[in-house]
């Protein structure tokens, strides 16, 4: 009897990784002798044996992977005597990649379940990665669906008609997991104690192959050779995909458990992006149409979405409302809605419009027309020191009371566009305020605090209570988290559909993709509840924790992309002015979410930050971060800079403003946090930093001409980038040189361009030979700094450069500069 497939879509079986589990366990000759490593990776970039690694430098490297990528196209290559087994003779090769020596005997689990354990894992892996196009030659290769490609290439065809007719669900090579897919898996597994970001460089030695495969398929210069290297180029793609996949729900179920870590997030999910990697108009084409293209375009750039799969996430959206139409826009005199561009929050009219209705909402059970206003008894609000939340007992059907906010305290988060906002003076639907205590009496609180109710117009009270806002929602018992979209989904009975829809849609709704609410869902994340339809309440943990645990992997990375909404391993003392969020990390999260009011945003950044006092303006910002460190990568934005002396490299803000008239379609560079590149320090001086650094001298006959510094030295090895690059620079490369800088060399004597550089994941420094640290986002070409300076010492920020690629880079050498 044949045994049943991992997956309908696979080959595998479950005696298969039963296989290759035995094949590679360690059985000890010697029950004395040391253990061997149970996994390890084997790094392109070193050669030699264990106590003798020698680093080998980026030429040799690239070489050392162009000859793997060739010695794997020779499996497939279409004159290959034995090709139908084209895909058992590349997953051999890169078998090669990883040495496993597993020690089942010293596991607490047995063998069986691990080979269970395994199987389950890969069951919620999708069946196919998303697929990539056909192309050679820089075109469009001939029809797919016309073509004829080798049978061997693609699984047996059901009709003679569809023989050798080429289907990206239909390779061979897509058919099943590679053995070291089902090694990791098996791993992740057994060792449930294993490093965080295990498979990291692992991972960025696939992208690395994959790109080198990726440049041969398009150097192709027969049809036939475009076919063998695409068809090792899906393969390689779907072990990027499956590895990554796999090692970020290891790490989202580990932080679940022990808690959430900011200094340990983006070090889980940074991994270097293959070329091939679809692009936003690529991606998008499934979104449903309900899904605001602006709310995406956070989840789509967020560095939790690394492997940019959003297929089931759209399924299960639009699953629950693909019926709707976009609300994003009214379209002017047509009486319809329609999706915004997505390419600014101002586009949208659910963060800037003059049609937001203040306190138009109704508990679902209200009649609207029998409703009225509860108002502030404003001698009960003045009466109390301290923070204040709206009293259940001292309440009436005319006015709201108040106590002061404790650990009994329910607190709400919400959006005032939702028809829930307003201030006390001006009123307070009675049905919303029985809602919410209902709701806190049922959730074990005795007071809710909530902005429109607790949040006065007058400057004074206003300011006191924006300042209280950190302690309120860690202080308070649980906060209730109140979207539009999450309370039209159904949790009675509660199922795992019903879960996945609320992760789906919390993603990408207005709640997550605003700014005062991101600061309060990652203030009261210690028991962050959702409310759902029919006022029923569900814990976002308990959300998280069963989709980790049972859905398909690619709602992974959105799990990750709102863990900053879930419990830390700090203790709740430490989450306020010791609060362990960057100032990299709260910028990156709010570089695409946005306040109703501009002038809050300073105010935001700072509270989330957890200075010890609100900042309302940049230049006092960052006056607060003197004497801490600052990722290099992370200040490689188009952000605005401000003018003051020390500070011409500061941001001015998080998030981008959006792009002028005269410039609609000027490219803009959103701040990530850049926490695998070499750190500075904020001085009172200035950013201090060592960089790649290339030098660039005006000539004192020739104004707009200029001199490059070359480094030499018996330490270039380790201190100089793309070194002997000046003497081989031909003359378009220079000349774009001087384009880019020409304006500065008429008001500098040195001009710079600069980039970070990666650091060594085991220390501060760079790695050795340095290497950039790549800009996170979206750049087809190296971004640079560009700063300029009269004595060679004190620089000024000039602004970010997109090389491109098509002319050469110059040298860069390691660098220490102070920026001012």
């Amino acid at each position: 009897m044949t045994e049943t497939p991992i997956l309908p879509a696979w080959t595998l079986t479950r005696a298969e990784v039963c296989a290759i589990l035995d094949h590679n366990t360690h059985h000890p000759t010697d029950k004395s002798g040391m253990r061997p490593i149970e996994i390890k990776f084997m790094e392109l970039g070193e050669t030699g044996e264990a106590g003798d690694y020698q680093l080998l430098g980026s030429q040799e490297t690239k070489a050392r992977i162009a000859q793997w990528c060739r010695d794997a196209f020779a499996c497939v290559e279409v004159k290959n005597e034995d090709l139908d087994s084209h895909f058992d003779r590349v997953d051999d090769l890169f078998s090669t990649l990883i040495t496993c020596n597993f020690q089942v005997s010293q596991r607490k689990i047995g063998k069986d379940a691990i080979v269970d354990g395994a199987c389950a894992l890969l069951a919620r892996l999708p069946a196919y990665p998303p697929d990539l196009q056909f192309e050679y030659g820089g075109k469009i290769g001939p029809s797919q669906a016309d073509s004829l490609w080798p049978v061997e290439y693609l699984i047996p065809a059901q009709s003679e008609d569809s023989r050798g007719r080429y289907g990206w669900t239909n390779l061979r090579t897509l058919s099943r997991p590679s053995t070291n897919v089902v090694r990791i898996a098996l791993f992740l597994t057994m060792e449930p104690s294993a490093a965080f970001a295990l498979t990291s460089n692992y991972a960025d030695t696939l992208a690395r192959i994959l790109d080198t495969v990726t440049e041969f398929c398009q150097a192709s210069t027969t049809e036939h050779d475009a076919q063998a290297w695409f068809i090792l180029q899906a393969f390689l793609w779907a072990a990027w995909q499956q590895t990554v996949m796999s090692q970020l729900w290891y790490d989202a179920t580990r932080q679940l458990a022990i808690g959430y870590s900011f200094e340990r997030h983006n070090r889980l999910i940074s991994r270097e992006i293959p070329l091939i990697m679809p692009g936003r108009d690529a991606v998008e084409q499934r979104r449903p149409g309900y899904m605001c293209k602006w709310a995406f375009e956070l989840l789509r750039s967020d560095l939790s979405s690394v492997t940019q799969d959003f297929r089931t996430l759209f399924e299960v959206y639009d699953r629950h409302f693909g019926d709707l139409a976009s609300r994003c826009n009214l379209a002017s005199g047509q009486g319809r809605l329609r999706v915004c561009d997505g390419k600014a929050p101002g586009n949208c009219e659910r963060f800037e419009s003059e049609n937001v209705q203040i306190q138009s909402a109704h508990d679902f059970e209200c009649v609207g027309s029998l409703c009225s206003f509860l108002t502030w008894d404003e001698q009960s609000y003045r009466s109390i020191e301290g923070a204040r939340a709206v009293s259940l007992e001292e309440t009436d059907g005319q006015y709201l009371r108040y106590c002061p906010l404790s650990s009994g305290t329910m607190a709400v988060s919400h959006v005032w566009s939702h028809g829930q906002g307003g201030r006390p003076e001006t009123g307070f639907n009675i049905c919303l305020h029985r809602r919410y205590t209902a709701l806190a009496r049922s959730l074990g609180c005795t007071s809710y605090w909530m902005d429109t109710p607790c949040i006065p117009t007058d400057d004074d009270l206003r300011d006191e209570a924006i300042g209280q806002i950190n302690d309120n929602f860690i202080n308070s018992k649980l906060t209730l988290l109140v979207d539009r979209d999450l309370m039209e989904i159904d949790i009675h009975p509660l199922t795992l559909q019903a879960e996945e829809a609320i992760l789906a849609a919390l993603v990408v709704c207005d709640w997550n993709i605003r700014a005062w609410t991101l600061l309060e869902g990652m203030r009261g994340r210690l028991k962050l509840h959702i409310l759902c339809k029919d006022n029923r309440v569900i814990s976002l943990i308990d959300v998280l924790s069963d989709i980790t645990s049972k859905s398909n992997l690619a709602l992974i990375s959105p799990c990750l992309a709102i863990q900053h909404y879930t419990p830390t391993q700090y203790e709740i003392s430490k989450l306020t002015e010791h609060d362990p969020v960057t100032t990299e990390q709260a910028t990156c999260l709010l570089n695409h979410r946005h306040p109703t009011k501009d002038r809050d945003v300073i105010i935001i950044w700072s509270l989330i930050c957890g200075t010890a006092k609100v900042r309302k303006t940049a230049v006092d910002f960052w006056k607060s971060t003197i004497g801490q460190l600052l990722a290099t990568g992370f200040i490689i934005s188009s952000t605005e800079r401000l003018q003051d002396r020390g500070f011409s490299w500061a941001p001015s803000r998080p998030n981008l403003l959006p792009p002028g008239t005269d410039t609609p379609n000027a490219k803009q560079y959103p701040a990530y946090d850049g926490q695998n590149s070499v750190a500075g320090q904020i001085t009172a001086d200035g950013f201090k930093a060592e960089w790649l650094v290339c030098r660039i001298r005006r000539s004192r006959g020739l104004p707009l001409w200029f001199s490059l510094q070359t480094y030499s030295g018996q330490s270039a090895y380790y201190r100089v980038y793309n070194g002997g690059a000046n003497a081989k620079m031909d003359l378009s490369s220079r000349l774009n040189l001087r384009s880019v800088i020409a304006p500065l060399l008429k008001q500098y004597r040195w001009v710079a361009l600069l980039q970070p550089a990666l650091r060594e994941r085991t220390s501060s420094g760079p790695v050795a030979p340095p290497r950039p640290f790549a800009y996170q986002g979206e750049a087809e070409g190296p971004l640079l700094v560009i700063v300029g300076s009269n004595d060679g010492d004190e620089w000024v920020w000039q602004g970010v450069h997109e090389w491109d690629v098509k002319f050469q880079l110059p040298e860069f050498s390691l660098e220490e500069l102070l920026i001012v």
